[in-house]
């Protein structure tokens, strides 16, 4: 599991990779001629002239790799910052030259790659800057233009419309896929939150379920025997067999039969079967102290839905496992993959599969404890326990 937009972050890292391949290939484009940033360095002041290579090309650049290592969030904060430092250097250009004019009639060279930061910006910043910003290159290119060239205003001002519309395109296109990927992330958050609640549902049923079987079968029975004129003599067992089931449904012990060690060892695998057959399964008992019914539909109840969350979330590799390990003093059983991982803090509290299926399934026995640890990019590992009194 990643953040709470998975979809969105998947596109805006391979927006931002063929962003930086976008750079490199017009970098290589624009390094000679009068208008290419090899000729225009020394016309600048100072350190100026590299800077614009390296703000203009060479950071772009970088997102081919950044895209594929770095978090998605300063990811988004270098090249939302790198696109509005290169408007600033737009801007400061006709002031760092040397001379009034550029040689030969040349262009400024970073008008070249306006498209590339108009792009980046609207990949990082919110949409109203991914309209404004290319917008904002009309006048900046013409103005520019008309400060450094010795031409025409008319011309600048053409190649400033033509800015606009080359950027606009750009910049339409990734936040079309963009808000495609926000719609996605959209579907999946409802279809998750649908079927946690569904969980919670079928939770709550089973409980209600067990509650009216209690009061059915040994509360109301032991009443109606009471009212008769004459009471069986086994209406004291009754009473104290009925004061035992709800004693059970407020401790969490089952009053059904226990299970020997192997047989919650069974349940385990064939839970686990269940959802994917090839998800190993490794298992040590050492004692033979039996669990009651309860712990083991906790177990079952709580392995089955980790399981599900791995395999629906974890991505292609994440390669769940399930060690299972049983003593006289306790029961563990531990679900872990090497998928796509969370961030805790990124969970919305709206999803209810491991709150309400895993953490409070297990805690609804009597010392059962569920744990839940997860990073990004590393995986995540549910541990499951439950300890006898």
């Amino acid at each position: 599991m990643t953040g709470l937009h998975p979809a969105r972050e998947r596109i805006q890292r391979t927006l931002l990779f063929a962003l930086g391949i976008g750079a490199l290939i017009f970098g290589a484009l624009l390094a000679t001629g009068d208008s290419g940033w090899m000729a225009q360095v020394d016309q600048l002041r100072g350190p100026f002239g590299w800077f614009t290579v390296v703000v203009g090309i060479g950071v772009p650049v970088t997102y081919i790799l950044l895209s594929r290592v770095v978090a998605i969030r300063p990811l988004l904060i270098i090249a939302g910052t790198t696109s509005m430092v290169f408007m600033a250097v737009e801007l400061a250009w006709p002031w760092m030259m040397h001379e009034p004019f550029l040689a030969n009639e040349g262009k400024p060279w970073i008008q070249g790659v306006t498209a590339v930061h108009a792009t980046a910006a609207a990949i990082s910043w919110p949409r109203v800057v991914g309209w404004v910003y290319p917008l904002a290159q009309g006048p900046i290119v013409a103005l520019t233009q008309i400060q450094v060239r010795e031409d025409s205003a008319l011309t600048a001002t053409l190649d400033g419309l033509g800015a606009i519309i080359y950027c606009l395109i750009v910049c339409g296109v990734s936040i079309a896929v963009i808000a495609a990927g926000d719609r996605q992330d959209a579907a999946a958050a409802h279809a998750r939150e649908q079927a946690a609640l569904e969980a919670s549902r079928n939770t709550r049923e089973a409980e209600q379920r067990r509650i009216n079987a209690i009061v059915h079968d040994d509360v109301m029975s032991v009443l109606l025997a009471a009212s008769r004129p004459m009471p069986p003599e086994s209406l004291a067992d009754q009473a104290r067999h009925a004061l035992a089931s709800v004693e059970s449904l407020v401790s969490g012990r089952s009053e059904s039969r226990d299970y020997d060690p192997e047989e919650l060892i069974a349940v385990v695998r064939s839970t686990a079967a269940a959802i994917d057959p090839a998800v190993p399964v490794r298992y040590s008992v050492e004692g033979d102290a039996p669990l009651p019914a309860g712990v083991v539909a906790a177990f079952a109840e709580a392995t089955a839905e980790a399981l599900k969350n791995a395999l629906g979330h974890g991505g292609p590799t994440c390669e769940p496992r399930v060690e299972c390990d049983v003593d006289d003093a306790a029961a563990t059983v531990v679900i872990a993959d090497h998928g796509a991982g969370f961030a805790a803090s990124r969970v919305s509290p709206r999803r209810l599969g491991i709150r309400v299926s895993i953490l409070e399934r297990m805690r609804t026995v009597t010392g059962g404890d569920a744990e839940v640890s997860s990073i990004p990019g590393q995986g995540t590992t549910v541990t499951l326990v439950w300890r006898r009194a």
